[in-house]
């Protein structure tokens, strides 16, 4: 007889042999409910130890029908499709993957970066329309000697900062909860959001969505920006206000953006962003290697195991849920989880 069980809740993988080995091997029993009638997917997790969850978003109704959970643990970095106050409340954790894709994303970044840059895209439009030209059919500058800005110094920001720190580039960054070793192991320097939006010629992304980084990039912060500015965005969609973003193009403040997330995901067929000529986009894969993948699986059912078995998580999401639990003094908390509790008790503290 199994001594826990773990369910998967609207994963869409073609496979979860990884996780079924490891958590069978640990003496679980999995649950996937993608194999079961949608009318019964959420019957079948209510008396689970754990769920483990990738796109459903995890409402206050759904945690209130999950009797046994110990933890919601999602396949990815982010955790913003869990409510974190019921969950809280609940006194369910909320386990993520923070670590899993840093050199994938920090690479994707790049890559849009340097696409933006080297008009990559008008390029092989041109091609592909067969056409031909050797004279200067749109601006590149140097990228040498000018000033990236990097709007988040957590794992995948400092992962960008150090791929560029050999490229000439003076990097900037912004993180109000940064830790002063995250800084000096990134080689940034670190400076105010409007200074950052001032003085860099690229800004690159790299924040959850929170309340407070919904629209983060909007029409004020794109009037601050200097003129022919590059954006990149590999965090969250709703980060970028995509209106305001069309207009910063419209009207040259923006040279060019790339994007691997959006507002609304999948990104209907009729957006203008799928059109425009100076936008490189990808379908939120910026994640994505064979490599990744496979530690995403692995990662999830690790975590599921360490708290079905009486421990915590690597990456612990709402560490305020130990105080309810009496566990606090158990915590011992990764780069993210520190920079996810200061920011908690900086909001307690302002009211």
């Amino acid at each position: 007889m199994s001594s826990f069980k773990v369910a998967l809740l609207q994963h869409e993988y073609t496979s979860t042999e990884i996780e079924r080995r490891i958590i069978e091997q640990a003496g679980g029993q999995l649950v996937d409910t993608d194999i079961l009638p949608e009318a019964e997917r959420l019957p079948a997790a209510a008396e689970a130890d754990a769920i483990i969850v990738r796109w459903l978003n995890v409402t206050p109704g759904i945690i209130r029908r999950l009797h046994r959970c110990r933890i919601i643990v999602r396949y990815g970095v982010g955790y913003d499709n869990v409510h974190y106050e019921a969950a809280t409340t609940a006194g369910i954790m909320i386990g993520h993957c923070p670590h899993y894709c840093l050199d994938e994303v920090a690479t994707h970044a790049l890559a849009l970066l340097l696409g933006c840059i080297r008009g990559i895209t008008t390029s092989h439009a041109m091609l592909a329309a067969g056409s031909w030209s050797q004279g200067p059919f749109f601006r590149v500058s140097r990228m040498a000697g000018r000033t990236l800005g990097i709007v988040g110094l957590g794992n995948i920001g400092s992962a960008l900062a150090r791929k560029l720190g050999g490229w000439g580039l003076r990097l900037l960054a912004h993180d109000p909860f940064v830790e002063p070793e995250q800084v000096a192991s990134a080689g940034v320097t670190l400076v105010e959001f409007e200074t950052l939006l001032r003085e860099a010629h690229y800004i690159s992304l790299h924040v959850p969505l929170l309340p407070e980084t919904h629209h983060l990039i909007s029409e004020r912060a794109f009037a601050l920006m200097k003129p022919g500015v590059i954006l990149v965005n590999t965090a969250r969609g709703p980060i970028v206000d995509e209106a305001a973003l069309l207009a910063a193009l419209g009207d040259g403040k923006v040279a060019a953006a790339g994007l691997d997330v959006f507002e609304r995901e999948p990104l209907p067929t009729d957006s203008p962003l799928r059109r425009h000529p100076r936008l490189l986009l990808s379908n939120h894969m910026a994640w994505y290697s064979e490599d990744a993948e496979a530690e995403l699986h692995r990662s999830v059912a690790e975590e599921a195991i360490r708290v079905c078995t009486g421990g915590l998580p690597v990456a612990l999401a709402n560490p305020e849920v130990l105080h309810k639990l009496g566990r606090f003094h158990e915590w011992k908390p990764t780069w993210n989880a520190r920079w996810r509790w200061k920011r908690a008790a900086a909001m307690k503290t302002e009211g």
